[in-house]
């Protein structure tokens, strides 16, 4: 009886862990990422910011921060610093 119970522990313990690990798996994969969607590619103009270049793409009245977040993360960029000549990759709603 006492090794009954032992293999059925571990044969519980086994599909348990199989379960988590599909789990782990499945998740994994809705959450990667898939290629990048449409952007436009922005010059920048001596005397450009970035507020002012994300403004001009985002509805009025609407938040202009996300889209910032949205061009720095794209164009790779660590911080809001622009450069005359630098490519941003605006992306498209």
């Amino acid at each position: 009886m006492q090794t009954t119970r032992k293999q059925l522990s571990v044969q519980l313990s086994v599909l348990l862990a199989t379960v988590c690990a599909v789990f782990l798996l499945i998740g994994g994969a809705a959450d990667a990422e898939g290629p990048p969607g449409p952007a436009i590619e922005y010059v920048v103009s001596a005397g450009d910011t970035l507020w002012e270049i994300a403004s001009e793409h985002v509805a009025d009245g609407d938040d202009v921060r996300p889209l910032i977040q949205a061009i720095k993360e794209r164009t790779g960029m660590a911080s809001s610093a622009i450069q005359p000549g630098q490519v941003l990759q605006i992306p498209l709603p």
